[in-house]
């Protein structure tokens, strides 16, 4: 009678476990479809804003084109002979670092007797460290010659000419910009002239 007893105490605790175990996967599918909406939904949103970006630029380009590109005078660059400045606005220069910003401690879990000679430990896991990326920015001016790019700052300064680039890739309303030796980011405030200028010198640069 007393292993009977045992034995239905045994398929109740083993019961309770797989109700506990099947309502966490169950809760985890639940929170994954609700991120997977959420990602679906911000993505829509980050398309449609790119769409209506790419609709200015593609105006902006189209009135250089027929009207051509602005001049401007500036005092602060020493430009070579026949090199004129077409921009120049504040920008950011920016590096992306991986920094701790937290500790998630392990656990050793619930240990549970089922019977004499026979525990269960459940809810174990590891400890982590909690990362995230920040933006290191550095504040300065940024130009776009006829020739190349000029990123003028008390550091990180950086001249880029235009044969030398790669491609070009918006993220995160940065400018990532790779060239044959690294990889630059920036900020710039008057981002959609900036763009606009920078790509008509680039195809003028290639042709």
């Amino acid at each position: 009678m007393e292993a009977f007893g045992g034995l239905v105490v045994l398929v109740l605790i083993i019961c309770i476990i797989i109700y506990c175990v099947k309502k966490k996967k169950k809760n985890k599918v639940i929170q994954e479809e609700t991120k997977n909406q959420e990602l679906i939904a911000e993505k829509e949103k980050k398309q449609s804003e790119l769409e209506k970006l790419k609709r200015k630029w593609d105006e902006k380009i189209e009135e250089f084109e027929n009207y051509g590109l602005p001049t401007v005078e500036t005092d602060s660059l020493n430009l070579a002979k026949n090199e004129t400045c077409h921009f120049l606005g504040k920008a950011n220069f920016c590096k992306l670092k991986q920094s701790v910003v937290g500790y998630e401690g392990g656990s050793r879990g619930v240990s549970v007797r089922l019977i004499k000679g026979l525990s269960v430990r459940v809810g174990n896991f590891k400890g982590h460290n909690i990362k995230e990326t920040i933006i290191e920015k550095t504040n300065g001016t940024i130009y776009l010659t006829s020739t190349k790019i000029i990123f003028s700052a008390i550091s990180n300064a950086r001249v880029i000419k235009y044969n030398s680039i790669l491609n070009m890739t918006v993220i995160d309303n940065m400018l990532q910009i790779q060239t044959d030796d690294r990889t630059h980011l920036f900020q710039v405030d008057d981002w959609i002239n900036f763009f606009a200028i920078l790509q008509c010198l680039i195809d003028k640069a290639k042709n």
